[in-house]
């Protein structure tokens, strides 16, 4: 992905090499690039029939820690992990961007695509084209961030059953909050939350995400957790779709029921499988965390990946 128009030269024999060529830039009101749209050039190289090729890939760059860009960015990783990029003047230009497009172009032209940040952003894209359009746009989501506390990653120490004690009292806890927020609120809210699920079940992204990387890394327990629930068990609907601390918020009537936007009902998982040697140092904790958060991990020629599809319910 490109930050500027002056890094085309260093980017553009990436595309290239692909046969896109670089369609348009995505700019916020400063200038700033935050995102690109390339399209595919046939001619150049014709896709077989049966290929699977889109006519425009709309990527989302990540957080860039440049003098020009560094700010605003951080805050809106910030405001990622509090659930409120949606509302961010980025995402709302993102949305009005893509609709436009895919109302010219056609919902089966365009994919979307997004590393770090940028991934957040497409998501939250996604979503919205799904539930307001009824479109399900491809989606390639490189680390998303996962906006919840990683056990996985902050509690390294524990044993394997500790750990999944500890995730069994945080999942009885949830539901538990959830069954007693939704005697509250109206049957209308409830079933609102439900056809929304349903709905949003139907969008199946996905998701590339590194065990070592605590931004994405809690995705892969998210989804076994829940593939391992008991046959039968009846989960609430608002403990699939808020979070806990808004569901906490809520009951305590210091907050309203937001839709948690890293919460996905459905989604093609791809974990990279090749692990690092590990570091004994401490100081090399954030090394490795840069190993398994960068980008070009997912081009590597030894990559090793396993790749599951859970769809809902």
């Amino acid at each position: 992905m490109i930050i500027s128009k002056n890094s085309k030269n260093y980017a553009q024999p990436w595309w290239d090499s692909f046969n896109f060529q670089l369609h348009k830039y995505l700019p916020e009101d400063d200038g700033c690039i935050f995102g690109a749209i390339y399209e595919y050039i046939n001619g150049k190289c014709p896709a077989p029939a049966d290929s699977n090729v889109p006519r425009y890939v709309i990527a989302f760059r990540g957080t860039h820690l440049g003098l020009a860009t560094a700010v605003k960015d951080v805050m809106l990783d910030v405001n990622c992990f509090f659930n409120e990029l949606q509302e961010s003047p980025r995402s709302l230009l993102a949305m009005r961007f893509v609709n436009e497009f895919v109302n010219k172009n056609g919902s089966s032209n365009v994919w979307l695509a997004g590393h770090s940040l940028g991934s957040a952003i497409a998501l939250i894209v996604g979503r919205n084209m799904m539930l307001k359009k009824n479109c399900s746009l491809e989606a390639y989501l490189f680390n998303p961030p996962y906006a919840s506390f990683h056990i996985e990653n902050f509690c390294t120490s524990m044993d394997e059953d500790v750990k999944y004690l500890v995730r069994t009292v945080r999942g009885i806890f949830k539901k538990a909050l959830a069954i007693a927020v939704e005697a509250r609120i109206n049957p209308q809210m409830k079933e609102q939350k439900t056809d929304t699920l349903y709905l949003l079940s139907r969008w199946t992204p996905h998701l590339f995400v590194n065990p070592g990387d605590f931004f994405c890394s809690e995705y892969i327990a998210h989804f076994k957790d829940r593939r391992e629930t008991a046959p039968g068990t009846k989960t609430p609907s608002l403990a699939k779709s808020c979070t806990t601390k808004d569901l906490f918020r809520h009951a305590m009537g210091r907050g309203d029921l937001k839709d948690a936007m890293h919460l996905l009902p459905s989604a093609v998982l791809i974990v990279n499988q090749s692990r690092p040697h590990e570091k004994p140092a401490a100081i090399d904790l954030i090394n490795n965390f840069l190993d398994a958060h960068v980008l070009c991990q997912w081009w590597d020629r030894e990559v090793r990946c396993q790749s599951t599809r859970y769809v809902y319910p």
